[in-house]
């Protein structure tokens, strides 16, 4: 869910960025328009100076006022549509296409009426050029006039309307993008926990519409695509585990047979003394097929979680004493003087004694004996064999060390992977066993640079 979190700050941060984005652009097409228009109203000549212009251009002649050329081309080119000049007592001295119904004389009232406003619906520009007051009038149909008086309390509070504004601008954006972002996060919520659990191979079935319907549909279609490979894994390793389980047992009836006539043969005492070995050497490789037999019907079962953990409260200690007993009566049993001494010793902590944990005594035990016999089988000139059982926090530990080769480098890595060259399955069992309770096989590097090894269990101890 943190990279769907991760995406929803992303999208908000854009979605920010785009409202800002609008609204700096509304506020430069604003301006710009503004601009465009002070502009278009300059070409038209509707300002001061060229009123002021006009009023330069008047002159006395005689009894009344004229103006020069290049006022008339001022005047043309303003596009006003009548002008007069008043003098002190308010009387039309000059005029220029003034309509015939207006008066030609106004009192002190009249221009004050005018000045600021209309003249029989004409708004008008009035200039004080010497002793004429000039008045222009605008085209009614293109200029309007307002006037407004507003008090100053309304003029000194601009700065707070324009912070206020400010502010609503900004949680307008925020409520925006929040939305935004929230709406994204429902949409995409169902594909983050779909992603979830298609990651757990869970089975899928998202609604396919709304912003991720697209995506929920391929979740869909992947994840029947996988149920339907996983049903067809389970049933090829069922299949598996039922063959390998199937051959063990048709092996193990002729193998009862060799070992039975070979004892025979071995305890005949017609027979020489070189044929004696010889059904010997048949029982003990009988005995290791029969075990490498169960090693593989077990590893089987393990890889597939076919083999269920009959749990129990035991002892670590015991297991191991039993395990030292069984590899010493073993090869009592074999009788042969030729073989190599083998001395197995147990160092057991004090407080390993009275611990008791809920574990499959019989598959530690096998573990441990695959551990320790392979430390026997692949020492054929002897050696000592030490087993620490100890703690480590809330693991127990077997270390299996011995004076012979250790474990060569080669094993340790290819323990996952399956190689004809190397025989490891003792090993690959008892690490199966160990993971089957929560625990591991750990390799230690000795300074000669192949291993011991170590196997460790969570406690889940019970005194």
């Amino acid at each position: 869910m943190k990279s769907l979190f991760k995406i929803i700050c992303r999208y908000s941060f854009t979605a920010g960025m785009i409202i800002f984005a609008i609204l700096l652009s509304n506020v430069a097409v604003f301006l710009y328009w503004g601009y465009r228009t002070i502009q278009s109203d300059q070409s038209k000549n509707f300002d001061r100076a060229s009123v002021e212009e006009i009023g330069r251009q008047l002159y006395p002649a005689g009894s009344g006022w004229e103006i020069t050329k290049a006022g008339m081309e001022k005047i043309e080119n303003m596009e006003c549509q009548w002008i007069m000049a008043l003098d002190e007592d308010g009387a039309v001295v000059w005029e220029w296409q003034l309509p015939d119904d207006f008066a030609r004389a106004y009192s002190l009232q009249d221009v004050a009426a005018f000045s600021r406003w209309y003249l029989n619906d004409y708004p008008v520009a009035v200039w004080k050029s010497g002793a004429l007051l000039l008045v222009v009038g605008l085209d009614k149909d293109v200029i309007m006039r307002f006037s407004e008086m507003f008090p100053m309390s309304n003029i000194d509070g601009i700065p707070q309307y324009l912070s206020l504004a400010f502010t609503v601008n900004i949680l307008l954006i925020v409520f925006l993008v929040l939305l935004l972002g929230y709406r994204f996060y429902k949409a995409l919520k169902p594909i983050g926990k779909g992603i979830e659990e298609l990651s757990e191979q869970k089975p899928l079935k998202l609604r396919e519409r709304g912003m991720a319907g697209d995506l929920a549909g391929k979740l869909n279609k992947a994840s029947a695509i996988l149920q339907e490979q996983k049903e067809k894994l389970s049933v090829r390793d069922q299949a598996r585990t039922e063959w390998i389980s199937g051959v063990s047992h048709d092996i193990r009836t002729p193998l009862a047979l060799i070992l039975g006539y070979a004892d025979r043969l071995k305890a005949d005492n017609g027979l020489s003394s070189e044929g004696r070995k010889s059904a010997e050497v048949i029982c003990r490789q009988s005995l290791i097929i029969r075990q490498l037999i169960d090693d593989l019907n077990l590893t089987s079962k393990l890889a597939y979680q076919a083999q269920p953990l009959k749990k129990a409260l035991c002892s670590p200690a015991l297991i191991l004493r039993e395990c030292a007993v069984d590899i010493y009566n073993e090869r009592i049993a074999e009788e042969n003087q030729e073989e190599p001494e083998i001395d197995i010793e147990l160092s057991i902590e004090p407080d390993m004694e009275k611990l008791r944990v809920f574990a499959d005594a019989g598959l530690l035990k096998r573990a441990l004996r695959n551990l320790i016999g392979n430390s026997v089988r692949h020492n054929p000139a002897g050696c000592q064999v030490t087993v620490w059982l100890h703690r480590s926090g809330a693991r127990i530990c077997w270390k299996i060390s011995d004076t012979g080769r250790g474990i060569p480098e080669a094993v340790v890595q290819n323990m996952d992977n399956h190689t004809e060259k190397i025989h490891i399955m003792g090993l690959r069992l008892a690490r199966q066993i160990a993971r089957a309770h929560g625990g591991d096989l750990i390799f230690e590097r000795r300074d000669t640079g192949t291993y011991d090894v170590e196997m460790s269990l969570p406690v889940e101890e019970s005194c």
